[in-house]
């Protein structure tokens, strides 16, 4: 894949935190791609294209795979509180960036 599809370069933090909670979350209960995808509704390539960083879900995509992966509502709650604070940080790291330019 090449670095310009790859939303890790603009959003560093949120892409660790999917991969933490969704990536190794499907490997842990030996979920395959198109095994989670059947759960979800969403196509295996899909799956693959947030594993690879390509694309970030949309809420209702991560709501999917929140309750695809068996999440509990806790951990689902601990989910959301965790991506804002990785969104806060990509959107702080992204305009210090611009205001070196």
């Amino acid at each position: 894949m090449s670095k310009s599809r790859s939303v890790y370069r603009d959003f560093p933090h949120v892409s660790r935190l999917l991969e933490k909670r969704f990536f190794r979350r499907r490997k842990e209960k030996k979920l395959s791609q198109t095994a989670l995808a059947s759960k979800t509704g969403l196509t295996r390539n899909c799956i693959q294209q947030l594993e690879c960083h390509e694309h970030l879900p949309l809420p209702s995509t991560m709501l999917k795979l929140l309750k695809a992966l068996d999440f509990t509502s806790e951990e689902a709650a601990e989910f959301w509180v965790e991506l804002d604070t990785a969104y806060d940080l990509d959107n702080r790291s992204r305009d210090s960036r611009d205001e070196d330019i």
